[in-house]
């Protein structure tokens, strides 16, 4: 019989082995069959644990094993939203190349691209915009300290 109280054990193994970047710990879980996708709290993936503390190998692993790149978390973070906070652009890259969804934003409509640039990751930056990610500050900008003038002005301003 299948439990899930096991299934949610092994799922923490496999989270908590992908985090500290025991590689042979998470090929014998993944070799018995344990999901390569298993959430543990907040909804977390072993993927999102391994790019979060930039252990490439271990991302690499994850997704010959089928990990989904684009399962998002309770706060809407992806693997790739976790690569950008580590800074590594050898994973932004993995994950882009395996399909990670550039414009993913998170549960309050962060984009990728706007954290990478907060952060001051301009290397990410460029490989995130490479790939087709917008970010939202454009939109932004365009609001602050324009509100007063008519939209003709806007325009023409542009030009």
């Amino acid at each position: 019989a299948f439990s899930p109280i096991l299934s949610a054990e092994d799922s923490k193994d496999l989270f908590a082995a992908a985090a500290a970047g025991k590689l042979a710990r998470v090929e014998a879980l993944l070799a018995q069959g344990l999901d390569v996708n298993g959430k543990i709290e907040q909804d977390r993936t072993a993927l999102m644990a391994a790019s979060f503390n930039g252990n490439l190998r271990i991302v690499k692993t994850l997704l010959g094993y089928g990990a989904d790149v684009n399962l998002a978390d309770k706060s809407g973070a992806t693997a790739l939203s976790d690569a950008v906070l580590f800074g590594s652009p050898d994973i932004v890259n993995v994950l882009i190349a395996a399909g990670a969804n550039v414009n993913a934003a998170d549960s309050q409509n962060i984009k990728i691209l706007d954290k990478a640039k907060k952060l001051g990751r301009d290397n990410i930056v460029k490989l995130l915009e490479a790939a087709g990610a917008k970010g939202t500050e454009a939109k932004a900008e365009e609001k602050t300290g324009e509100e007063q003038k008519p939209a003709e002005e806007k325009k023409e301003e542009k030009k």
